[in-house]
């Protein structure tokens, strides 16, 4: 089977997504550990985060067990790219996510 540009590029997304996905997931999780000590509104982005980095994951492994055939996982692996990217950038600039130490 040869392999195209386009797999190779979806494979080294899916790479990509599986490293993300399992961070911001992780991330969230932190987050929720937490949840008596912390806010509603920082509360909710890691709800978001434990959400979309799961999303991120298994469109990951979809896209890696397809080898780039199917076009649902990009969709589904960008969108939640998108969401708790966004999420993330809303929540700083809003200051409900913490950017630095106690200072």
């Amino acid at each position: 089977m040869k392999m195209t540009k386009f797999m190779a590029v979806s494979i080294a997304l899916a790479a990509i997504w599986l490293l993300f996905g399992y961070s911001i997931s992780n991330s969230g999780y932190r987050v929720l550990t937490e949840w008596s000590s912390i806010g509603s509104a920082y509360s909710t982005v890691g709800v978001v985060w434990l959400l979309a980095g799961p999303a991120m994951f298994g469109a990951g492994m979809w896209l890696l067990g397809s080898l780039g055939r199917h076009r649902v996982p990009l969709w589904l692996g960008g969108a939640a790219g998108i969401v708790a990217g966004a999420s993330l950038i809303v929540g700083v600039l809003t200051y409900v996510v913490p950017c630095s130490g106690p200072g």
